[in-house]
């Protein structure tokens, strides 16, 4: 019988000529945050640098090239005007002054006396290993006898699993594996691993997880991200230093949470690592092969992300539609847990908890979908499947509740508590659509507390509808921050991508066909939801104020955050408030809450504080505009949106409308709409701006209150900036009005001939209540009538007379309702007593003979036979549009008339009038005409032409006419968008004007007021009794499906156009989509400035960066991470 051994303790094997050096592991000091932040508090980073060096040459050229090189130079006098030369050095200085505060400013860290961090215990090697005194003098705490130094561990060993399973392999006392060995545990997690295939330390770490928690994911499903199965793994699955054979008591010197990485090495995997692996996870979500739902290969999109840049910069377009178009199963398996897992951390009870149900994995389940969700809808061939996945109801068979597996991702489940127990054999259970449940989820979120609200100790409820900011519904202010703020930004912009399907439908059926999930949403019968998400978004809004005082030109270094916040509040609000429910014939269409509670605002607090919210963000590109310091204040970019929803405003609230028009407020809007119309008017890009002006300006002068209110004397235009401010002008709101409105017709080069029966229409709607017209204004409305009743204008284009008869039915207004009260008014039509009587004689033949005239006066001219002959034309003495735009920018449809100076002028002679029709335009009959965008032609009712002396009476008079005389009525000129887009797609090629054509309009032309008039030889003391005032016509604007689906074109474009343009707090989701709503033109690149120098400029001041990095410099440009795309 064998002896039998008595146990021992192994014994190290000692290896000669090998010398063990211990390792404290990843370890970093306590305070080390701390510790580099105030190290570089004294230093400068490359953008300090860059600061330093164009401010350095912009003081330099101002000193030595600015003072006399510049009012020496031969433009001086041309730029700056005499009365202004004076104040050129003071704002000389004061640019010098800022570029010197630029300067002391960025120079202020190295100015400070080097901090040598003496508060902090350090040992003489901690500090010599900083770069600080060793010998410097550390205050220690007295009466005690624990060393006050931080230092790291001996030793470094992985964590002693808790509970050992009865499966596990022996391990050394340090709990890995003995020298050259791996754990087969390791082995098979990472050979499982559908991520990577390489052993990166933030994977590795992935599958160990937590040594010390080994809790359970929080819906039960085992993550890559999370804990391991309860067995201790290796990080690296590399050997470990054994640990010493003394026992535990020799372990008091170990740091306790060496097993959790530090925060700095947290953050330096999150940078790099993760990036890695995720974009590794990608490339596996395109491969044919369909990834098991239960599978931990997607829980890695919802845990390794760190930020929204990682998703849209490692998730690129290219590898979204190989996914879509190779493995559409993946996707639709991505979507469904994706959303899975936000509906569970939605009815989690912790949520938030950084443990339990991780804030961070519901912002990466929304960014992944805010990602994916554009190129879903932009596949025409998916529109089944994407019915079928969102929007068709979901059936699952019902299980027991014990038997629900912890691994198993639940799809499309709600509220654990919900899922009944049953004993019986299993059913299906029906759900609700996916689309739905996400939109209520993402609505609830907004509204969770301490993810979107503060948190609130005494709530009950995880989700609170209270409203966000002070002001309409809630008169207590609610606090904030800036986490706060961001992650409602991201539920938003996820909101506003489900909503984004109408980006991808042709404009005219975007509004019959609809969005669903603004459908679903817009049509929630839930007064609290509703009411909570307006006037969240509304105060967010209204309540942003950017005129704070700030630093001149912070702009340009500083991103407000709060920013990004109100425009998503304010494009997802008018999103839902102008959207127009599809309706399907067969019964009345539901309606939209959220416009109908807007509609029923009526506190007069309420208005005003909607108001001065509204004018606040409106008058605020004028003050830029107007400043001392070009660009030292940059415009709000979504103050066409704002015009957009005080336009939407007017519409569904009455009393709003009421309130507006009844105070100063209606004149205030009036000059900002109009100041937005002439600053875009010659831009190509924003001509959807200066149509939605326009017609905002028809709908107020709808009320008659606004008519009568516009004769008040305008004071304070002096105070408007140059592109709307007229010179020597002395006159009321009308005046003002007409001559904006003459002045948007002759200057706009033809680009807002859509929108000229909408700017006529405008002057329709207050002719009535005009009174003391002014020269000027009377000369402008009566120069409108002279260029188109041109013949050259009129035989342009089959429908150019529609605006001649609305010019006409404004001149007969004036007349017939103020004519004792317009004395400059009535002397102009006298003056234009020739061009009324043309008219009303005017045949094809002697318009056809006319415009021949004027072409053989033009090549006369042209060769040289009539050179002093002809009156000077292009003296501008006096004129008001000249002090805005040039001659030669003007329309070539109508240029070359005169205005002031021509003869119908106050106070020329009528002799004149043959040479004034010689300088009307001649547009060619075989070419499309520039006018084609024009309403349809309303033919006449008479079906046989009309004598010359029955021409222009109107259907009273023609009444008391022997029988067998013809009638006729005057129409309505149209001025929906309908008319002007309808000739706008089929213009009129080759267009021939005949003589039956003109006999269908030119008797239906209302001529009689101003014949009957002018039969007079000289104005009468009042209106003659043969005249009949006619009631004031009302123009509405008029909305048809194409008008809507233009409206909807021009928000989405708008909210494009903010996503577009990758910057802090955008992230371009719709970017590299094929969107269909409207055509994306590239901008053009552009040139270099002094804050963002580009080329040459650039790579110079890096080099110089570079040169001197020796000095103490913080790496900015590694640590500030710059999203794609951005300039």
């Amino acid at each position: 019988m064998a002896t039998a051994v008595a146990p021992s303790t192994p014994k190290s094997r000692i290896i000669p000529n090998a010398v063990s050096t211990p390792s404290p592991g990843n370890w970093s000091h306590p305070r080390f945050d701390e510790i580099q932040r105030r190290q570089n508090a004294n230093s400068l980073g490359d953008q300090d640098i860059r600061k330093l060096l164009w401010n350095g040459i912009a003081l330099i050229l101002l000193l030595f090239v600015g003072g006399q090189g510049i009012s020496r130079s031969s433009w001086y006098g041309l730029v700056v005007p005499q009365s202004a030369q004076g104040y050129v050095p003071y704002a000389r200085l004061s640019f010098v002054l800022l570029f010197v505060y630029n300067i002391l400013v960025t120079l202020a860290p190295i100015m400070r006396p080097k901090d040598n961090l003496t508060d902090i215990p350090l040992t003489p090697t901690q500090r010599a290993a900083l770069g600080l005194d060793p010998n410097a003098a550390v205050p220690l705490p007295a009466n005690t006898t624990i060393s006050p130094y931080i230092t790291p561990p001996r030793y470094s060993r992985s964590p002693t699993p808790r509970k050992s399973s009865s499966g596990s392999r022996s391990r050394s006392p340090a709990g890995s594996p003995g020298p050259g060995l791996e754990s087969p545990l390791s082995k098979r997690q990472v050979s499982d691993s559908s991520f990577s295939p390489s052993h990166s330390p933030l994977w590795q770490k992935a599958v160990g997880g937590s040594r010390d928690s080994l809790r359970q994911h929080s819906y039960g499903s085992p993550s890559p991200l999370g804990p391991g199965n309860g067995k201790d793994v290796s990080i690296l699955g590399a050997p470990t230093t054994p640990s010493p054979s003394a026992g535990r008591g020799t372990s008091v010197g170990l740091n306790k949470q060496s097993n959790k990485p530090s925060a700095n090495e947290t953050s330096s995997m999150g940078a790099s690592d993760s990036k890695l692996v995720f974009k590794q996870g990608i490339f596996k979500l395109s491969e044919p092969a369909k990834i098991p739902a239960d599978d931990r290969y997607w829980t890695g999109f919802w845990e390794l992300p760190e930020s929204t840049e990682d998703v849209f910069s490692l998730f690129s377009p290219i590898d979204i539609r190989r996914a879509r178009d190779n493995s559409l199963a993946n996707i639709e398996t991505l979507v469904h847990t994706l959303t899975s897992r936000l509906f569970e951390l939605r009815n989690h009870r912790a949520f938030p908890h950084p443990d339990i149900a991780p804030e961070k994995h519901a912002l990466n389940c929304i960014r992944v979908l805010t990602r994916v969700i554009p190129f879903l809808y932009e596949a025409d061939h998916l529109e089944h499947w994407k019915e079928q996945t969102f929007w068709q109801k979901r059936r699952r068979p019902l299980r027991k509740a014990n038997r629900v597996a912890k691994s198993e991702i639940l799809f499309d489940e709600g509220q654990r508590d919900e899922i009944p127990s049953l004993e019986s054999q299993e059913q299906d259970e029906e759900l609700r659509p996916l689309g739905e449940e996400l939109v209520d989820t993402l609505v609830d979120l907004l509204f969770y507390i301490n993810f979107t609200l503060p948190p609130d100790e005494h709530s009950k409820t995880r989700v609170t509808y209270s409203i966000w900011q002070s002001g309409v519904g809630c008169n207590t202010a609610m606090n904030s921050s800036s986490q706060i703020d961001s992650n409602r930004s991201e539920v938003l912009r996820l909101l506003l991508t489900l909503s984004s399907e109408a980006l991808y439908l042709p404009a005219h059926i975007v509004s019959v066909k609809g969005v669903k999930a603004v459908t679903y949403l817009t049509t929630c019968p839930d007064k609290q939801v509703v009411l909570s998400l307006l006037c969240s978004q509304l105060n967010t809004v209204l309540k942003y104020n950017p005129a704070t005082w700030r630093v001149p030109y912070d702009h340009m270094v500083y991103k407000d955050p709060r920013q990004t916040l109100v425009s998503h509040c304010l494009q997802f609000l008018l999103v839902l408030v102008m959207y127009p429910i599809p309706e399907d014939g067969r019964s009345l269409p539901p309606k939209n809450y959220f416009r109908h509670f807007l509609g029923r605002l009526h506190r007069l607090q309420d208005f005003q504080f909607i108001v001065d919210g509204m004018t606040r963000t409106l008058n605020q590109p004028l003050k830029a505009t107007s400043s001392y310091l070009p660009g030292s204040q940059k415009s709000l970019r979504w103050a066409p949106e704002m015009i957009m929803l005080f336009w939407e405003t007017l519409q569904c609230n009455r009393r709003f409308r009421s309130f507006v028009i009844d105070t100063d407020e209606g004149h205030e809007f009036m000059i900002l709409v109009l100041f937005y119309a002439m600053e875009y008017k010659i831009d190509a890009s924003k001509q959807g701006i200066v149509r939605m002006c326009v017609f905002v300006l028809q709908t107020l002068t709808t009320e008659p209150t606004l008519g009568k209110r516009l004769n008040r004397k305008f004071e304070g235009q002096e105070e408007l900036p140059p592109s709307i401010r007229l010179t020597e002008f002395d006159g009321t709101y009308a005046d003002f009005l007409i001559i904006s409105i003459h002045i948007l017709i002759t200057t706009s080069q033809g680009k807002l001939d859509a929108i000229y029966p909408a700017l006529l229409a405008t002057i329709n709607n207050v002719a009535a209540y005009l009174e003391d017209l002014s020269a000027q204004a009377s000369t402008r409305l009566l120069h409108l009538y002279t260029t188109m009743s041109a013949p050259s204008f009129l035989l342009a284009n089959e429908t150019n007379h529609t605006l001649l008869q609305s010019v006409l039915d404004s001149i007969n207004a004036v007349i017939e309702h103020q004519y004792t009260n317009n004395k400059h008014f009535i002397q102009a039509v006298f003056r234009c007593r020739k061009r009324f009587q043309a008219l009303r004689s005017f045949t094809l033949e002697s318009g056809q003979a006319e415009i021949l005239r004027q072409k053989q006066r033009k090549k006369d001219l042209a060769e040289g036979a009539i050179v002093a002959s002809s009156p000077t034309r292009t003296s501008r003495n006096g004129s008001i549009d000249s002090a805005r735009t040039p001659i030669s920018s003007r329309s070539p449809a109508l240029t070359n008339v005169p205005e002031e100076g021509g003869a119908f002028a106050i106070g020329d002679d009528e002799s004149d009038d043959d040479e004034d029709r010689e300088m009307l335009p001649t547009p060619s009959h075989s070419s499309p005409s520039r006018h084609n965008s024009r309403t349809p032609s309303i033919a006449s009712s008479a079906d046989e032409p009309l004598p010359a002396q029955l021409r222009g009476m109107s259907e009273k008079a023609r009444g008391k006419m022997p029988a067998g005389q013809p009638s006729f009525s005057r129409q309505n000129s149209m001025t929906s968008l309908s008319g002007h887009q309808a000739t706008m797609t089929s213009p009129t090629l080759g267009f021939e004007p005949s003589a039956p054509w003109i006999e269908s309009w030119l008797p239906s032309l209302p001529l009689h007021t101003t014949l009957t008039l002018l039969s007079s030889s000289a104005p009468p003391p009042s209106l003659p009794r043969t005249i009949d005032p006619s009631a004031p016509r009302i123009h509405l604007f008029e909305w048809t499906p194409l008008s809507l689906g233009w409206y909807e074109s021009l928000l989405w474009g708008f909210i494009f156009a903010s996503e577009m343009v990758v910057q802090k707090g955008t992230v371009g989701v719709w970017n590299g989509t094929n969107v269909r709503l409207f055509r994306v033109e590239k901008e053009a690149q552009r040139g270099p400035s002094l804050m963002k120098p580009m080329g040459a400029v650039d790579a110079v001041g890096s080099n110089l960066v570079q040169r001197i990095g020796s000095l103490n410099l913080r790496g900015d440009s590694q640590t500030r991470s710059r999203a794609p795309g951005a300039p």
